[in-house]
């Protein structure tokens, strides 16, 4: 097997339905990197900082939705535009059958790129917020990789296994690529994975940052 198991984005990752919803965070830079902040309200919030790092088409709609109610349940929720300024979204709504959407131009652009600007931004978060003795940070990230086949998921088990770690991995069936940030929410079971998805990266944060 391929010693990579995370692959570059493939048209799998363009697939998906857009939501509505009015975001009630706000954008400010951080080390110039455009950066959505979603704060909880006071009396909920766990004193713990979430970084979220968007699927292909960057910070828009779904991704404000899904940082706000990360935030509503507890987190202080960051999110990085590591495209800088140029997701998907912005050539095209509909890239899969748009003919003027060049996607390998767009992804081999962006493929070292947005890796050096995660690399840098998360640097600065840490100096910015990560000065107190209590705090921690989660992480949570949507696709921007080809699709996890079985042989993959099966291999990161065997590494995660034999180096004693941690982990919790759950498969839904007859779900498209990219189902927990851009299902269709019309579709009872595509809302219910979405949301089974959401709640167990809560769960999975919050037992973590708990353990001293």
């Amino acid at each position: 097997m391929d010693n990579v198991l995370a692959k570059p984005a493939d048209l799998c990752c363009l697939k998906g339905s857009f939501h509505s919803g009015e975001a009630t965070g706000s954008t400010i830079q951080i080390d110039g990197i455009d950066t959505y902040v979603a704060k909880p309200h006071p009396d909920r919030s766990n004193g713990n900082i979430l970084l979220f790092f968007p699927d292909a088409f960057g910070l828009h709609t779904n991704s404000f939705l899904m940082m706000d109610a990360f935030a509503e349940c507890g987190y202080l929720t960051l999110g990085v535009d590591y495209f800088l300024g140029d997701p998907v979204t912005k050539h095209s709504l509909t890239p899969l059958s748009d003919p003027n959407f060049d996607f390998e131009s767009w992804k081999n652009k962006h493929l070292k790129a947005s890796e050096q600007a995660a690399t840098r931004w998360v640097k600065a978060v840490k100096t910015q917020y990560g000065t107190g003795e209590d705090v921690k940070f989660a992480c949570v990230g949507y696709c921007t990789d080809k699709l996890f086949q079985p042989e993959q998921r099966s291999r990161t088990i065997e590494i995660l296994t034999e180096n004693n770690k941690q982990f919790n991995m759950q498969v839904f069936a007859n779900v498209g690529h990219g189902f927990a940030s851009r299902a269709r929410l019309t579709d009872p079971y595509q809302k219910w994975a979405k949301e089974a998805s959401f709640k167990s990266f809560v769960d999975w944060f919050d037992f973590w940052v708990q353990k001293k």
